[in-house]
């Protein structure tokens, strides 16, 4: 029995002597050197841009990842061509880098496949997309929101007449779901001269979405969205349409990537967000981005049917006249 105690005693000891031997080589200072450099980045570049049925020099903006995830600088250089199976079509680099037009003007064809092939930097990278139609845009389809609003404004003319302006709200959100068909669009007050005019412009403009389904990340996000509002004044009821409002086609496969870019930008982090994984592409390995093929409508909207749309989606109670004198 004592002998017993004693291998015991002396076994407990032992264990103590090698966990504080351990616990002290634990505690030892151990340089360690990161190589960031050899980290690499996910991709080596990103497109934007695509082809449109609206016809004219088709554009492509091109980026490569700035080293230590900052901010994307321009692909200046690269070589691009793009195919629908019978013609090609060059692509030169305007005078801002990075950002690049089709040499002859075209317009691309509803049912087509478009093949874009970049050359840069040593790589060659492709993407293709097919070219649904889009339907013709009907009043009940626009993504209008519930804060549009009418309200009429009394001021004097110059002459001392007292004159009336009709001003029209036309709220749009980012997002607006149980819509009749998914779409972008684009909306724009053509007195101010920036509206769709190049295809250019439907590219860089900023777009909001209209969903099909209630996507319920999207519905309940954790931050709000921006909201939008496309808006004029008409002192004659005459007066011409002055919002443009456009629509673009998606095919399903852009519209997939659409939804993995949203899950990670626009809707994480909520109730229902879903885990984030990497957004899609089209492009081939070491490209990001979507290559698209986008078929658009253009309609211009007068004061009757902008009252037309507050009257089906606005806010009725921002809808009082009131009377403001200058």
């Amino acid at each position: 029995m004592k002998l017993n105690l004693k291998r015991a005693a002396s076994l407990h000891l032992f264990a103590t002597a090698l966990i504080s031997t351990l616990f002290v080589a634990g505690c030892a200072e151990e340089e360690v050197t990161l190589d960031l450099k050899n980290t690499g980045n996910p991709y080596q570049i990103a497109v934007d841009g695509g082809v449109f049925s609206y016809g004219g020099h088709q554009f492509l903006k091109l980026t490569v990842p700035f080293e230590q995830n900052g901010q994307p600088e321009p692909a200046s250089g690269a070589k691009i061509e793009v195919s629908d199976g019978q013609n090609t079509y060059q692509y030169r680099e305007t005078e801002k880098k990075g950002e690049y037009e089709s040499v002859e003007e075209f317009a691309g064809e509803v049912g087509k496949v478009y093949t874009l092939k970049i050359e840069y930097g040593g790589q060659t990278y492709y993407a293709s997309d097919s070219m649904v139609a889009a339907t013709e845009i009907e009043l009940e389809q626009i993504p209008a929101g519930e804060q549009s609003s009418y309200m009429k404004i009394e001021h004097w003319r110059d002459d001392g007449s007292i004159a009336f302006n009709n001003h029209i709200q036309i709220e749009l959100s980012k997002h607006k779901f149980g819509c009749v068909e998914t779409a972008r669009w684009i909306f724009r007050d053509i007195e101010t001269d920036y509206y769709v005019k190049t295809p250019k412009n439907l590219v860089l403009y900023e777009h909001v979405y209209s969903h099909h389904s209630s996507i319920p990340q999207g519905v309940f996000p954790m931050a709000t969205e921006g909201t939008f509002a496309a808006y004029n004044d008409y002192e004659d009821e005459d007066d011409e349409a002055p919002i443009q409002c456009v629509k673009l086609s998606m095919s399903d496969k852009y519209y997939d990537y659409l939804i993995s870019l949203f899950n990670i930008a626009d809707w994480s982090g909520g109730m229902f967000s879903t885990i984030p994984g990497n957004v899609k592409t089209n492009l081939s390995k070491g490209g990001a981005g979507y290559f698209y093929a986008s078929d658009v409508k253009i309609r211009y909207l007068d004061l009757h049917e902008m009252l037309e749309l507050v009257e089906m989606f606005g806010d009725k109670d921002l809808s009082d006249d009131y009377e403001d004198e200058e």
